[in-house]
């Protein structure tokens, strides 16, 4: 009974160091590895570009850690352009002054690489810049060898701040070119209208001071952003509302019938169209039916100049007269206008999911696509706020139900 115990007790502790299941996509997999090649050569072709041949390495290890977070964990704290730069140079410094000030001593290298990495994640924590590659830099300013060595205070400089800088550079560009967020920003408490009220989802929902009291509570580093803590924190209530009332999908509530442009689309039959239909937007389509982008009234009044307000009620009396003069130039098409790169939502999803969407961007009505971003139906705000009044009219009724006798 004893010896089975042990042995149960022993299979659990191998189960614990079986990795989780890999929830990652292979083209995001793909993405991170394409990404961490481009950046490593253009911090090796920076270097060979400013200093050639001349003993500087081309490439250290510890870039290699960077390029990891960088490129496969844009959204962490720890892959900042701040924590890569200033958190490697720091730590350079550390090894360094640690190499020169006890190299002399008794105490074996190893001791003295130990010290240097132990004083670089303190120095690190101070300029709040921690970064897991400064570890391996004050490792390499003890243990590099003599090629490390003889750069002095200059291995700072370069390789390590002039390769940081490239790689953090290289991010930049490739997560932009992909349509992904690098470095992160924090959202904007406040409301699109500039007002004195935080937005809706904050007002509502977890608020930035909640998440600042949870994290002081909790004491410990986290390596996860504010604004992915806010999302997943939002999509685990969305979850637990799903299992509890059940699912509504936008192929529920969503309009089938819908008005639409192409590219090409004249600007005056487009106005008049929205005229027509006394609509605010037009989702804009391809030759295969997918969604391109949105033209509304905005894009009207803009294109026009009637967001500045002098002489607005003229303007706005032309624009509406004459539509087809409301570009003064070559502009006679919704292809450019248009808002293009529109925010859409599938079929499948729940509604609940457009909630922040629309209270937070702005929207007045969200594109519906099927798996081959073919447009299917487009849901307003007006078909949402139907929606959940039933769907809480629904759990009433179910609540009354519930406590008669």
């Amino acid at each position: 009974m004893k010896t089975s115990f042990y042995l149960d007790d022993f299979r659990s502790l191998l189960r614990g160091f079986a990795p989780s299941a890999n929830k990652i996509g292979w083209r995001e997999r793909w993405r991170a590895s394409l990404g961490a090649l481009c950046g490593l050569l253009c911090a090796s072709w920076f270097s060979y570009l400013l200093f050639g041949w001349n003993g500087i390495p081309l490439l250290i290890a510890p870039m290699g850690a960077s390029a990891v977070l960088i490129f496969s964990f844009p959204s962490s704290p720890l892959a900042q352009p701040w924590p890569v730069i200033v958190g490697n140079s720091v730590s350079a410094l550390v090894g360094i002054a640690c190499a020169q000030l006890l190299h002399s001593l008794p105490a074996t290298a190893t001791a003295t690489a130990a010290l240097a990495v132990g004083l670089a994640i303190l120095a690190m924590f101070m300029l709040r810049s921690l970064h897991p590659a400064g570890g391996a830099i004050a490792l390499l300013a003890v243990m590099g060898g003599p090629s490390i060595t003889t750069l002095s205070w200059h291995y700072a400089l370069a390789p390590v701040a002039l390769q940081s800088l490239s790689l953090v550079l290289c991010a930049v560009f490739f997560h932009r070119f992909l349509g992904t967020q690098y470095p992160q920003q924090a959202t904007n408490a406040n409301n699109m209208h500039r007002t004195g009220d935080p937005a809706i989802g904050s007002r509502l929902g977890v608020a930035d001071a909640d998440l600042d009291a949870a994290l002081a509570r909790h004491g410990k580093l986290l390596d996860i952003s504010r604004v992915d803590l806010r999302e997943l924190i939002t999509l685990s209530e969305i979850q637990v509302h799903q299992r509890h009332h059940g699912l509504i999908r936008c192929r529920d509530i969503m309009s089938r019938h819908i008005v639409t442009v192409e590219f090409e689309t004249p600007l005056e039959h487009c106005w008049q169209l929205l005229r027509t239909h006394k609509i605010g937007s037009l989702p804009v389509l391809d030759q295969a039916d997918a969604v391109i982008g949105v033209i509304s009234l905005i894009d009207f009044l803009k294109h026009a100049g009637l967001d500045v307000y002098h002489d607005f009620d003229l303007r706005l009396r032309q624009v509406l007269d004459q539509a087809r003069d409301i570009s003064g130039s070559s502009a006679q098409v919704v292809g450019h206008i248009m808002s293009a790169n529109p925010i859409t939502a599938s079929m499948d999803s729940n509604i609940l999911e457009l909630v922040t969407l629309f209270s937070d961007r702005g929207l007045h009505s969200i594109p519906v696509v099927d798996n081959r971003q073919k447009l299917c139906g487009i849901v307003t705000q007006s078909d949402l706020i139907a929606a959940l009044y039933n769907m809480q009219m629904q759990q009433m009724q179910q609540m009354q139900q519930m406590q008669q006798p």
